[in-house]
């Protein structure tokens, strides 16, 4: 019983997850955009690939916004999740609208190449980096839930607070190599 327990717990902390996400994008995309939020989310983002100055920024952004959120996501017992994510989604919301504004701008017959590699990051940014950090996000909080229980005393089981380890191993891993596709995709702009 204690297992259906934690598995609708692990659903519950993805319906956190990706609904502060999401709600931190309607609010960014059609109100107005908080300065602090911003400022709060340049923990867990990567910056718009028109701030990128080297070769390398790609791959160290796309590592930390992971690392960023799976730990900040531990913070007050798990509920740093749904703080970090919106403000990640408020900036999620312009870069979104940067990527609209860009590919707006192009016709059939008219696709700037000097343009294609912005999208090309923001892509990478939205459809890989985005979801191995909400990915991030649910292990972080789950962790923290974990530690809530046990600071509670009541008993857990230990793969429930032990698993999201192993499996941050692998958005780290799948971080580094979008970091380096990231890399490859700037050093030709």
């Amino acid at each position: 019983m204690a297992f259906l327990r934690l598995e609708r717990l692990k659903l519950a902390l993805w319906l956190l997850v990706i609904g502060s996400w999401g709600l931190g994008v309607i609010i960014g995309r059609w109100w107005s955009v908080n300065e602090f939020v911003i400022e709060l989310s340049k923990v867990v983002q990567v910056v718009s690939p028109l701030q990128l100055g080297a070769w390398w920024h790609p791959i160290v952004f796309m590592i930390l916004s992971v690392v960023g959120v799976f730990v900040l996501s531990q913070v007050f017992l798990g509920v740093g999740a749904s703080v970090f994510l919106f403000a990640r989604g408020m900036y999620d919301s312009t870069l979104i609208m940067q990527l609209e504004g860009t590919i707006g701008g192009w016709t059939l017959t008219n696709v700037p190449m000097s343009e294609v590699w912005i999208v090309s990051m923001l892509v990478l940014i939205l459809a890989v980096n985005l979801p191995l950090c909400l990915w991030s996000g649910q292990l972080g909080a789950q962790r923290g839930v974990y530690v809530f229980y046990r600071l509670r005393g009541k008993t857990v089981d230990p793969d429930f607070g032990s698993k999201p380890f192993s499996k941050f191993l692998l958005i780290l891993t799948a971080s580094i190599a979008v970091g380096v596709v990231g890399a490859i995709i700037f050093s030709y702009a």
